[in-house]
Parts: C-alpha cells; sequence; structure tokens
C-alpha cells in the first residue's frame, strides 16, 4: 500500500512511543473507522470514551448478574444470525 511523508511520519512518530501509548492511538483509529462520527479529540478524548464504555459494559453485567437479560451460547447466537434456529429464552 503505498503510503505518503506525512504518513510514513505518522506512522514513525507513533512507533516510537511507549506500548500504552501505541495501544491508545491505535483504539482511537480503530473507533473512527468503525464509527466515523467519533471524534477522540479535545472535546471527547479517548479516556471519556473508554469510561463511557466501562460503565455500559458494568450496566451489562450487572443486567445478566441480575437475571433481568437471558443469555444463550454462542453456537445457539449464531444459529439464530443465520436463521436456523428460534430464540429459547
Amino acid at each position: 500500500m503505498p503510503t505518503n511523508q506525512d504518513t510514513e511520519n505518522v506512522i514513525a512518530a507513533v512507533l516510537a512511543l511507549p506500548a500504552d501509548e501505541r495501544l491508545a492511538v491505535m483504539d482511537a483509529i480503530h473507533f473512527s473507522l468503525v464509527d466515523p462520527k467519533i471524534d477522540h479529540g479535545p472535546g471527547e478524548s479517548l479516556d471519556v470514551v473508554t469510561a463511557i464504555w466501562k460503565d455500559e459494559i458494568a450496566q451489562r453485567i450487572a443486567d445478566v448478574d441480575s437475571g433481568r437479560v437471558k443469555t444463550v451460547p454462542a453456537e445457539e447466537a449464531e444459529r439464530m444470525i443465520r436463521g436456523d434456529a428460534t430464540p429459547s429464552v
């Protein structure tokens, strides 16, 4: 894949960072590709987005632990996605 000098400079700069900072850059790029509306600039930092997701994950775990949400085995979920099975819960 051809790159321009700016891209090569950014890549080199990121690769020079410590592993945890490279991971933060990777997460920001990944999230921007998954949802281009996401901006990890000064208005909404990666730390803020991470905190929001941690809260969401904690709520989902609490929903499962309390019984408000039922889980299904992965194999059954895959069959449901393919249309080969109906929900059992």
